[in-house]
């Protein structure tokens, strides 16, 4: 008799999603357009309007000058010359207050290049930067192979005296007779973020936001059975109470599902995706995410008392948790406060897993401890609701 109740129930809530044609649209067509314009908007990482490289030039020298030059923009950020000289703690709080990187060039810098002798002050260059950015890393890059270079210039000097010939020099810079092959083994080359493109963020991103909110408008579907005591009826058959919890739990759940596949795949075959080298990880993220949200709509139907509440409530929280969660936008661009409070939340760690997938080569070990998270919020809210159904089919 169980069995019988929660495949019925199941059957039940397909065939309505099935009846209203209209759900089509907003199961699958809607989140590919947005996925495909905001994709477009957000376009490569490294495009538009890029994060700004801040240089403080406390030496005002041509040779401070040309090392500002040679830190020039790229396809990653834009060199900003700050109108102060600045100084190495401005540099360091330039990057806390949201630059990417900052370098500050200290006086005296012209001198040390110029003097090249052993017992002369050394010139220390100071560079702040967000790991967290890959622009700020790209930056580091340029940075560490400009003073690379000015180092060995001024030892190429010291040793040639008035030999050295500087063409000489910049010709075998430019055209080194020692290369070094790296080959990465794997995907996780290092724990840097590498979304190139906007669509590896907004893609998994709008998945997960329609597949919520189409659990979260379902919450209605249950407020009124409940108006028109179709559970009370089912109740009084000799049926147990978490038969119920479960049918009522399974239809959301495998639609949701369906949902999430269909547009994971069509993310990959439309945008280009790729999601890594961890199948299991996606799966499971997928199956969490979907249940998550499933538990938490059967348990805002136990508090809802009239379906245009229940609408209300749904679309509230389904707007809140994509704001904060991350899903309108990367938590690696918002302040910390807000990342913490965004990680707190099923989204954020959801769209962190994507992130980590795809941007850091992450596999299912590395993202145990989130997946794990996201099965205790559906255990605890699915234990809820029942125990609040349960109570609601007792009165």
């Amino acid at each position: 008799m169980n069995t019988r109740v929660i495949l019925a129930l199941l059957r039940l809530h397909l065939r309505k999603v099935a009846a209203d044609r209209s759900n089509i649209v907003w199961l699958l067509l809607m989140p590919l357009v947005f996925s495909v314009l905001m994709g477009a908007m957000f376009g490569a990482f490294g495009s538009g309007r890029l994060p700004a490289f801040l240089v403080y030039d406390g030496d005002r020298s041509e040779a401070s000058a040309a090392l500002a030059a040679s830190l020039a923009d790229t396809s990653f950020y834009r060199v900003v010359i700050a109108d102060t000289t600045g100084s190495a703690a401005m540099a360091r709080e330039a990057v806390v207050d949201g630059y990417g990187a900052a370098l500050h060039i200290p006086a005296g810098f012209a001198q040390a290049v110029a003097l090249a002798r052993a017992d002369s002050a050394a010139a220390v260059l100071a560079f702040h930067y967000d790991p967290d950015r890959l622009s700020a890393q790209t930056a580091r890059t340029r940075v560490e192979e400009a003073a690379a270079r000015i180092e060995a210039l001024s030892a190429g000097r010291r040793a040639g005296g008035d030999g050295f010939a500087s063409a000489a020099f910049d010709s075998l810079w430019s055209e080194p007779r020692l290369t070094m092959d790296v080959v990465p083994i794997g995907r996780r080359v290092e724990t840097g973020l590498k979304l190139e493109h906007g669509n590896q963020h907004v893609g998994p991103a709008y998945t997960l936001m329609f597949v919520m909110m189409f659990l979260l408008m379902s919450v209605k579907d249950l407020v009124i059975e409940r108006e028109n005591r179709t559970l009370t009826r089912l109740s009084l058959t000799p049926v147990r109470p978490w038969a119920l919890t479960v049918g009522l739990f399974l239809g959301p759940l495998v639609v949701g599902l369906v949902q999430m596949g269909v547009l994971l795949a069509l993310n990959s075959l439309v945008l280009g995706i790729d999601y890594g080298d961890s199948p299991a990880t996606l799966v499971l993220l997928g199956l969490v995410f979907t249940a998550v949200f499933t538990a938490l709509a059967l348990l805002l139907a136990t508090l809802c008392r009239t379906p245009g509440q229940a609408d209300g409530v749904g679309m509230a929280a389904g707007l809140l948790l994509s704001a904060l969660g991350g899903l309108w936008w990367p938590l690696e661009i918002v302040p910390e406060f807000m990342r913490r409070i965004g990680m707190a939340l099923p989204t954020g760690q959801a769209i962190q897993i994507f992130h980590d997938l795809i941007g850091r080569g992450h596999g299912l070990a590395d993202c145990a401890d989130q997946l794990v998270y996201l099965l205790v919020l559906v255990l605890v809210f699915g234990a809820v609701a029942m125990r609040r159904l349960n109570r609601l089919l007792a009165a």
